[in-house]
């Protein structure tokens, strides 16, 4: 088993008599996501609960770090990517201090150690929204001191949660997933259009993911765009001149050993003529399920067939 994974909650506090973040926090205590298995602490709601983890940073090295809070107003999960350097308590904490209008430290804003570029949030559950103000009380207060003190770019950030929500369980999980999987490769997707159909090439029997179905494209190449990517792609696997149109979207996917981001966009045959490299055959299809698709791209030939 390698490195841990810290999931902290709070104690409830002012009028709350419970606090959703500490029963979430327990509850995937012992999960193990990507062979780091989650530890749990349910932190006081005082200055001492806001220093617990930026001292244990200091002798302890965590995989990621996810510390969850209440969120009394929100109507949706919020990802906090800043930690702001001011405390100003609208209620006392639940040793009755209650500061005002104060630095943390002085130095500034601190930012959250995560790529939430690379985390597909609109396919996450119950929809969490990206959130650059964790407010000024113990919530953003904690963040503050954790990031102050990791010095090693451990994947760290805060999670709101509002009073109810459908599956919070599942969303802290799906976290710690995103922090622990690899960063993104970016791959250009080709949509060749031709006479109201689309290309699908079968991949070969020396390829990798042999056997399945992909829209023609290939991974970037330092300084590439997406539109000169797919040209030089699909040039390199199917001999053909292509111009490059709008773009139609982007896919994030998970192989287990690599995860990609792929740029599809549509593409026009200028010139050539079609032989094959990477692939063993190819197929001009009119719908989403005429054959078998690798990872995302039956998603994505649904989204090309409804246009």
């Amino acid at each position: 088993m390698e490195a841990p994974v810290l999931v902290t909650g709070f104690e409830a506090f002012g009028t709350h008599g419970t606090n959703i973040s500490g029963e979430v926090a327990l509850s995937v205590s012992g999960e193990v996501i990507r062979n780091h298995m989650i530890e749990s602490m349910v932190l006081p709601v005082d200055a001492n609960g806001s220093e617990i983890v930026s001292k244990m940073v200091q002798q302890r090295k965590f995989a990621a770090i996810i510390h969850i809070g209440l969120a009394e107003n929100a109507e949706w999960p919020r990802i906090e990517t800043r930690a702001k350097d001011i405390l100003d308590f609208r209620i006392p904490d639940n040793s009755g201090r209650q500061i005002r209008d104060s630095k943390i430290s002085g130095s500034g804003d601190l930012f959250s150690t995560i790529n939430v570029n690379d985390w597909d949030i609109e396919r996450m559950v119950d929809s969490p929204i990206i959130s650059d103000d964790a407010g000024e009380f113990l919530c953003n207060e904690t963040l503050y001191r954790t990031l102050n003190s990791l010095e090693d770019g451990t994947p760290c950030f805060f999670l709101h949660l509002p009073p109810t929500q459908n599956d919070a369980r599942s969303l802290v999980l799906e976290c710690v997933d995103r922090m622990l999987r690899p960063s993104c490769l970016d791959v250009g997707a080709g949509a060749i259009i031709h006479q109201g159909k689309f290309l699908a090439a079968r991949r070969a029997p020396s390829e990798k993911h042999a056997g399945w179905w992909e829209f023609p494209g290939g991974k970037f190449e330092e300084g590439e765009t997406a539109s000169q990517c797919l040209v030089r792609e699909i040039k390199e696997e199917l001999e053909l001149d292509v111009e490059v149109g709008e773009m139609i979207g982007i896919w994030i996917f998970d192989h287990g050993d690599v995860v990609v981001r792929l740029h599809v966009m549509v593409c026009n045959i200028v010139e050539g003529e079609m032989q094959l490299h990477v692939h063993d055959k190819v197929r001009w299809c009119i719908g989403p399920d005429e054959v078998d698709w690798l990872g995302p791209d039956r998603e994505i030939a649904e989204a090309i067939s409804a246009r």
